[in-house]
């Protein structure tokens, strides 16, 4: 297999992300990232498309300049915003015929599934396999190499997102440059954070960015449910600006560096100042003063949460919450989770050198999943060392598509692409196992009967008071009281 680079692209509510990566082992090499905050985007949707054109071009030179690879084409993730997610069976005949089953055919069964009727206001973003069936008998996880003569059936995932969101992402990237090669939705690159144990225990992915808040269950190996809400970091820093009288500017600095999501651990010896916006002077109070403005806004994020699984019969999650995202790095946000319910937390921060941070997690995540789907369907991707297009007439017109997106013909461009620069050479082909990997105002639950098989900072200081932080109300302690209740 050729030297191979895959280009994450995220595009999110306070920055653009861009992060370089290879296959290493078993896992991803990161060799560049390129971060470049913006204005541009809100809520996972294009607010101003030329600040975030701006942003992305300026994040590509960033990665560019870190990875010394010229980046044209990326993999693009898309939010959970407005998504939803059902599951189909598809079954390719081959009438006693003897046929060993390889990535075409698993390709051409997803798309099969792709070309399916669906809502003129939804995009059909990712589709992915949950388990194959070999002639009606044999439930596998990958079944290239297996002999069949009567069937291969699919039952796999599909998760479609709102069109407007979809094609404006997808131009602004165009815009700025970039090829499109894939694009893949957050509810199902989220798995690749999660353990094999995890996921068939049943967890829950939080992932708290600047002005959302996505989450999305697994269960029994594979995605059963996800949501967003519009809530994140960013309503922290507002309601700490609000309480104490200060720009946002300077309340988001003190919570990111002063900050603790959990009141009980705060520090009641460390001060911040705070200038004010109505009078002269600043204030000065203590890290655990402003814990207990931040909590009650955290806490009210994870109910929230907490609230909507309980409402969809999630009340096991055996495998415990995982959470990541920019707000993850927080303190004591797992403390605060903990006291609430019962399972195992832990925050997940990237383990690969130059992106280990939680804010990288989705773009590491996308990477993983572009050298899954190559490994399932035998591509070989894009090596940006050399001109892989060379067979490709400059001059060949492009047709475009009557909506004007180019969202409909990606996928068999991909193909075509890959095609070019695929080895014939079966010896040189890599031993492969697959591993399963796995949004939006209106949640879907995905239906009981998709089984699987179970796998083993002054002058003029003004100083605050120091009140004692006021007991909860009483609707917040009976709810935590239910949670751990029911998350047990």
């Amino acid at each position: 297999m050729k030297e191979q680079y895959y280009v994450a692209l995220d595009i999110g509510s306070s920055s653009v992300k861009v992060v370089v990566g290879e296959k290493f082992h078993d896992g991803v090499n990161i060799i560049g990232t390129g971060q470049t905050f913006t204005d541009g985007v809100s809520k996972g949707m294009i607010r101003d498309f030329d600040l975030a054109k701006s942003g992305i071009i300026d994040t590509v030179k960033k990665a560019e300049l870190l990875s010394n690879i010229e980046i044209d084409e990326v993999f693009l993730k898309v939010p959970i915003t407005n998504s939803d997610i059902v599951f189909e069976t598809e079954t390719l005949r081959f009438t006693g015929r003897e046929t060993e089953i390889d990535g075409e055919l698993i390709e051409e069964l997803l798309e099969n599934i792709r070309l399916k009727e669906i809502s003129s206001e939804k995009e059909i973003v990712t589709v992915f396999p949950v388990s194959f069936l070999v002639d009606e008998l044999h439930e596998v996880e990958d079944p290239k190499g297996i002999l069949a003569r009567e069937s291969l059936t699919v039952r796999a995932g599909v998760i479609s997102v709102d069109r407007t969101l979809f094609i404006n992402m997808g131009n602004c990237a165009e815009e700025a440059g970039l090829d499109i090669i894939d694009v893949t939705s957050d509810g199902f690159n989220y798995a690749h954070i999660l353990s094999d144990t995890e996921k068939e225990l049943g967890a829950v992915v939080i992932d708290i960015g600047a002005d959302l808040t996505q989450y999305a269950y697994y269960e029994r190996g594979t995605l059963r449910y996800l949501n967003v809400i519009d809530v994140g970091g960013n309503d922290i820093s507002h309601a700490v600006a609000e309480e104490f009288n200060t720009d946002y500017h300077f309340a988001n600095r003190a919570k990111e560096q002063y900050g603790h999501a959990f009141y009980e651990k705060a520090s009641d010896t460390e001060k911040v100042t705070l200038p004010q916006n109505s009078k002269d002077g600043d204030i000065e109070v203590s890290a655990k003063t402003l814990a207990d403005v931040i909590e009650v806004v955290t806490e009210d994020i994870f109910m929230e949460i907490f609230e909507d699984l309980a409402e969809n019969g999630i009340t096991k999650v055996n495998g415990g919450f995982v959470i990541t995202g920019g707000t993850a790095n927080l303190r004591g946000i797992k403390d605060l989770v903990q006291d609430i319910v019962s399972e195992k937390v832990r925050i997940h921060i990237p383990s690969q050198m130059g992106a280990r941070k939680p804010e990288f997690t989705s773009a590491i995540a996308t990477i993983e999943s572009g050298i899954l789907f190559d490994e399932l369907l035998d591509y070989v991707t894009i090596d940006n060392h050399a001109n892989v297009y060379e067979d490709i007439d400059e001059d060949e017109e492009i047709v475009e598509t009557t909506d004007g997106s180019f969202f409909s013909s990606l996928f068999k461009e991909r193909k075509e692409k890959n095609a070019n620069i695929k080895t014939n050479d079966d010896e040189e082909k890599e031993e492969i196992s697959y591993e399963e990997p796995y949004n939006n105002e209106e949640a879907r639950y995905v239906e009981e009967d998709v089984e699987i098989e179970p796998d083993e900072s002054d002058e003029d200081v003004n100083y605050v008071d120091e009140a004692p932080k006021e007991k909860k109300s009483d609707k917040t302690s009976f709810m935590k009281k239910v949670f751990k209740n029911l998350f047990e």
